[in-house]
């Protein structure tokens, strides 16, 4: 394998892919089609604004690899976006697809832009353009969007009608994450906080451990780390710490999930509220409250190296996409502390928005029920896998999760 190639990996999967590309035993082929995306694509989208004006937003849509099946990943409206960080996202995606037995690949695309500046006019009209501007390359059998930072079930569902337009057919296979009145699945808010919970109840479960008592942090309350966190509460567990982007609090006798949740859903920051008892703590700070769980929910690479010098907890719960800066895990792991890694932790999300795809293209009706069953039956499989691989093979739970990653992506693309 050419020197040129270790980096890459690095670069896109962290420490952990590393380790475990070294143990996988890959054919250099293997390796080096998984080195680079199979398709990229820039476009320039124009946006006729409210006041009259014209402003050009640039867009991005990366497929990573094809290999189990049309590929799959989410849309993003942020003003960080970038085709580096959307390589990274697409390569995740398609170990996630990998892990958990998905029949996708990876994909990733978005717009840099600030959807909060914009109006609801606005944000439609980017949202038509995107979709007009990928052509022929979106729909059931190539490559199915999903919403991500920025963008809901609204900009889905414009997405949707708009995909609909252009190929004068109803077509809801191509769009996930629709409201269910266009085909979306019932069931799908709240999907990643489900499956994590799983998660984490099979991994202590195995272990002899019971939830009731622990103390867990979340940094992100939003529509993963704020259902999450209600989920867990509802469980037994209790919540030492919660911030938002505007800042949050932390109380170690516990606060309110739900008050907290109410607040979000108002559109009030957490910064701003009242919460007697507590002390205010920073949306960084957050993740050093002593607990036994923290789970970062926002955005990637925020546990960097001097943070995680500072960390007090056991367990580290990935529900965003690479939280842990790749200089900081070795520091992480080496204090002891365990991580649950983002692609199976966090998989509810993707495995629901195939079931949605699956939904759509049988032309069945599943109900919230039949999702959620679904969903848990997965889950809890993919996580007796990883503990079952991390016990054979004695490695980490992180690196356990990219071990049978490549080893069915191996299969895939040995040919």
């Amino acid at each position: 394998m050419p020197e040129t190639i270790d980096p890459v990996f690095q670069k896109l999967g962290g420490t952990r892919f590393a380790s475990a590309l070294a143990m996988s035993g890959l054919p250099e082929d293997v390796k080096l089609r998984l080195t680079q995306p199979k398709t990229v694509r820039r476009f320039t989208l124009p946006v006729r604004m409210d006041d009259g004006g014209l402003c050009l937003f640039t867009g991005w849509r990366l497929r990573y690899s094809d290999c189990f099946g049309p590929t799959k990943g989410g849309v993003r409206f942020h003003p960080a976006t970038s085709e580096e960080d959307l390589t990274g996202l697409a390569f995740r995606l398609l170990l996630k697809c990998a892990v958990n037995g998905l029949p996708h690949g990876g994909a990733a695309g978005g717009v840099c832009v600030d959807p909060k500046k914009l109006s609801t006019r606005e944000v439609e009209q980017l949202a038509r353009g995107y979709l007009n501007a990928l052509g022929e390359d979106v729909g059931p059998d190539v490559d199915i969007l999903s919403p991500d930072l920025g963008t809901d079930a609204k900009v889905m569902g414009w997405m949707a009608d708009q995909f609909n337009l252009t190929r004068r057919a109803c077509i809801p296979g191509a769009i996930n994450g629709k409201p269910p009145a266009l085909g979306g699945i019932p069931g799908r808010p709240g999907a990643t906080a489900r499956g994590a919970w799983n998660v984490l109840r099979e991994i202590l479960s195995q272990r002899g451990q019971k939830p009731e008592g622990m103390t867990f942090a979340v940094q992100g309350y939003g529509s993963a780390g704020g259902h999450l966190a209600r989920v867990l509460q509802k469980n037994g567990l209790r919540l030492v710490g919660a911030a938002d982007s505007s800042g949050g609090w932390q109380r170690a006798e516990g606060l309110d999930a739900e008050m907290l949740w109410d607040a979000k859903t108002a559109g009030k920051d957490l910064a701003g509220l009242q919460v007697p008892g507590a002390g205010p703590v920073s949306a960084q700070e957050v993740l050093a409250v002593k607990a036994d769980i923290i789970i970062p929910a926002a955005t990637a690479g925020q546990i960097t190296a001097e943070l995680a010098a500072r960390l007090q907890c056991r367990m580290i719960m990935e529900i965003a996409n690479g939280p842990i800066c790749p200089d900081a895990e070795g520091t992480v792991t080496g204090r002891g502390i365990e991580i649950i890694p983002d692609v199976v932790v966090n998989a509810g999300g993707i495995t629901m928005s195939h079931f949605e795809w699956a939904q759509n293209r049988g032309g069945a009706l599943w109900t919230a029920e039949e999702a959620h069953a679904r969903l848990d039956t997965r889950m809890i499989a993919t996580a007796q896998s990883m503990l079952q691989c991390a016990a054979s093979r004695n490695v980490s739970l992180a690196v356990a999760a990219q071990l049978l990653a490549l080893e069915r992506l191996g299969a895939a693309l040995s040919r």
